[in-house]
């Protein structure tokens, strides 16, 4: 995806980071997953999120008319599907890799 894809296509790939994951906590780290502080830590604000990033990287890039093609596997999965049922105007589709949404 990251080199022969988007080479080829000549497409800009991004990796949003999951809110409460890597760098992306809203209170300090040591504390985010102590009782109340997880409130936030939910599909919905993820998905809001990955919308935001992608308006912003939009903006910033001029690229609002280029189409977004979403993926991931599992847990990935089932967000990349979700993304594009729920942004369908910005979101153009979606790859689900062994994502069980049905489960859900």
């Amino acid at each position: 995806m990251t080199t022969t894809l988007a080479k080829e296509y000549g497409a800009l790939v991004l990796f949003g980071e999951h809110r409460y994951f890597g760098m992306s906590f809203p209170f300090a780290k040591d504390v985010a997953f102590k009782e109340g502080n997880n409130k936030y830590l939910t599909i919905e604000n993820t998905l809001a999120d990955y919308n935001d990033l992608l308006t912003f990287i939009r903006a910033k890039y001029n690229v609002q008319d280029k189409a977004v093609i979403v993926w991931g596997g599992s847990y990935g999965g089932m967000l990349a599907a979700w993304m594009r049922m729920k942004y369908p105007n910005q979101v153009q589709g979606a790859v689900a890799s062994s994502a069980p949404i049905l489960y859900f």
